[in-house]
């Protein structure tokens, strides 16, 4: 019933002062159907042998050396992975392979060197993979191939800086893109090609300060869009297709570094249910323009707290933790005379500043 490893532990008092020295027994657990691997020094296929072949979940836990090229290729059966708190090493093209129930990969806290091309291949019951509170710099082309059942796909806190273009153009169900909390600037034209069928793209808390032309084209049944925390100071018109966003629901934009908004913008977005305006320096002859073009389609303007339950909703609980990250308040605007009444689509990075500060100066009060 036992994998039994040994590992050794070590305790440090002060510099270079080893104190105590022992072996601790680690090994692999079961239940009827699942495996728990804590504590082992490097997960391999000795490891996970052949008397695992038949279980359906493992869970790895607090692994100290990479794993071995094919650690999984006794584990045809498996159907959930789950990783955390490990030294994974280099996610390889034959990592997965053969493994056609797999459903789920979980991987968090883990330390990753690379995922290869195909990392994720011929899975045909793959539903979704998530990799959080690591560090990929880089998502290449080719990761996911022939993964035609996956519809969740999650990188967050993972200090992600470039997607290249066509990285998820063989994933012809993908639903929900989570890319938020990473260190992504720009949106390219090319990174969300093909995705016809997604519904929910989260990108916030990045440092997003350009979203390109014509980036939106190929996603026409998105409905949910996360952009706060970013660096947004204009949206163009052009990032959506002329024909518009025509399941566009909900748009937040909060926290970024938004002025105004061009005025044919919600033309572009006909079936635009609520959207999030908070903590952007409108300037305020602009924000009441805007005012007036919600109150015109029946359009709400959403608090931040209002957004919890929002999301609570129509995520069934799984409440994302980035709504969670500031206190409600509703938009502030700004102006640079008193007597300012048009709105001026122009960006005044001086006007921004002032407005930081304020923010800054006067959270406890807002």
């Amino acid at each position: 019933m036992f994998n039994k490893m040994f590992v050794i532990r070590i305790v440090l008092v002060s510099c270079f002062s080893l104190v105590i020295f022992e072996s601790v027994e680690a090994e692999c657990t079961r239940d009827l159907k699942a495996i728990y691997c804590e504590n082992i020094i490097k997960i391999s296929s000795d490891v996970l042998n052949e008397s695992y072949q038949y279980y359906l979940k493992l869970n790895i836990l607090n692994t100290t050396e990479p794993f071995g090229k094919s650690a999984f290729k006794n584990m045809k059966k498996l159907t959930s992975i789950s990783i955390s708190r490990s030294r994974m090493g280099t996610i390889y093209s034959d990592t997965f392979k053969d493994m056609p129930p797999l459903k789920n990969v979980f991987i968090d806290f883990v330390i990753i060197g690379d995922i290869q091309e195909s990392a994720f291949s011929n899975l045909p019951k793959l539903v979704e993979v998530s990799i959080s509170n690591t560090d990929i710099p880089f998502l290449r082309k080719g990761i996911f191939r022939n993964v035609p059942q996956l519809s969740i796909i999650t990188i967050e806190s993972a200090n992600l800086r470039y997607i290249q273009d066509d990285a998820f153009y063989d994933v012809p169900k993908l639903n929900s893109l989570r890319l938020y909390s990473n260190l992504l600037t720009v949106v390219t034209k090319g990174m969300l090609n093909t995705l016809t069928n997604l519904q929910y793209l989260n990108l916030a808390n990045n440092s997003i300060s350009i979203i390109e032309n014509n980036s939106f084209d190929e996603t026409p049944h998105l409905s949910y869009l996360i952009l706060e925390g970013n660096q947004l100071k204009a949206l163009d018109l052009d990032m959506f297709p002329t024909t518009g966003m025509k399941y566009l629901q909900f748009i937040n934009l909060n926290g970024n570094r938004l002025m105004f908004l061009p005025s044919a913008f919600f033309n572009r977005t006909p079936a635009l249910e609520e959207i999030g305006l908070s903590l952007n320096p409108w300037f305020c002859p602009c924000l009441k323009e805007i005012y007036g073009i919600l109150y015109q389609y029946n359009i709400k303007e959403s608090s931040i707290r209002e957004m919890i339950n929002y999301f609570h909703d129509i995520l069934d609980g799984d409440t994302e933790k980035i709504i969670l990250t500031r206190r409600s308040r509703l938009p502030i605007c700004i102006n640079r005379n008193v007597s300012d009444i048009i709105c001026i689509n122009t960006y005044s990075e001086n006007l921004s500043k002032k407005y930081l500060k304020y923010i800054k100066d006067y959270e406890t009060f807002l």
